[in-house]
């Protein structure tokens, strides 16, 4: 496939030519230094499926929806909802006496 079609660049980096890729469009401009973090957290098999429960919600769900979903506990899935939203993966907003995570 064409690198060009792909949005790959090359760079030199210590001699050595480095690809660079286009900016994902859900990475603001300023911030693709995060992205790389944000992919290792999402590489996370139980975060990624957690990403795409949340992709699925129009509004957006709380820990206990997730849990429920989820064959993991309750703890577990607020730990990686935390890990995802210090690389701004999720966002979340107080909902009663509940968190609502949206991407």
């Amino acid at each position: 496939m064409n690198k060009r079609k792909l949005g790959i660049k090359g760079r030199e980096v210590r001699g050595k030519e480095e690809k660079t890729y286009k900016r994902p469009s859900w990475v603001k401009s300023g911030e693709e230094e995060l992205c790389p973090d944000c992919f290792k957290v999402v590489g996370d098999r139980s975060r990624y499926n957690l990403v795409c429960m949340l992709g699925k919600s129009k509004d957006g769900m709380t820990v206990s929806e997730l849990t429920g979903k989820i064959k993991l506990r309750q703890p577990t899935v607020t730990h990686h909802l935390n890990v995802l939203r210090s690389v701004d993966a999720v966002e979340s907003s107080p909902h009663g006496r509940e968190r609502v995570y949206k991407l």
